[in-house]
């Protein structure tokens, strides 16, 4: 061969090297923004439910305390007046507590983590079974069955959070 024809040779072998080395570069940049996308999404997608899950402790806290007073406030009328007439309670609470209740659900259903969610949800039927009770031992009864799961859904939203960061 001559050197015209190794010449060739050699033009088309570094040419596609070059090309073969951008289409590398570039599937790999590629690559790296793709990934760097996904762990974007995933980070806000971690610190929406970190936040969800923090707002949801303080008003879950909130809705089981103002519970708790209808509840105090139903046996100081039952202890006057010997009779049981739950859901009578001040118009502020009965607004504090439609508040927290429609709060506390919209928070529920913003969390990602299946089995906490229906937790949350169980405990929050509770609560309103509790408001709603028609007689003070069925009332007693609901207020039983709430604080220990309140306490281990704090546990378990704690955890979560924790894994979180």
């Amino acid at each position: 061969m001559d050197a015209a024809t190794w010449g060739l040779v050699g033009t088309l072998i570094g040419a596609s090297a070059s090309i073969l080395t951008t289409v590398l570069t570039n599937f790999t940049s590629l690559n790296i923004w793709k990934n760097t996308k996904r762990q974007e999404r995933e980070e806000r997608a971690r610190a929406f439910q970190r936040e969800t899950l923090l707002e949801l402790q303080v008003q879950m806290r909130d809705y089981v305390r103002s519970n708790f007073l209808v509840f105090q406030y139903d046996m100081k009328v039952y202890n006057e007046t010997g009779e049981w007439l739950g859901k009578n309670i001040p118009a502020d609470l009965d607004n504090k507590l439609l508040d927290l209740n429609s709060t506390t659900s919209l928070l529920i259903q913003r969390v990602s983590n299946d089995d906490l969610r229906l937790k949350l949800e169980e405990l929050k039927e509770a609560v309103t079974k509790l408001m709603l009770s028609e007689t003070q031992i069925i009332h007693e009864r609901f207020n039983s069955k709430i604080s220990v799961p309140y306490e281990n859904l704090q546990k378990d939203i704690g955890k979560i959070l924790r894994d979180l960061y």
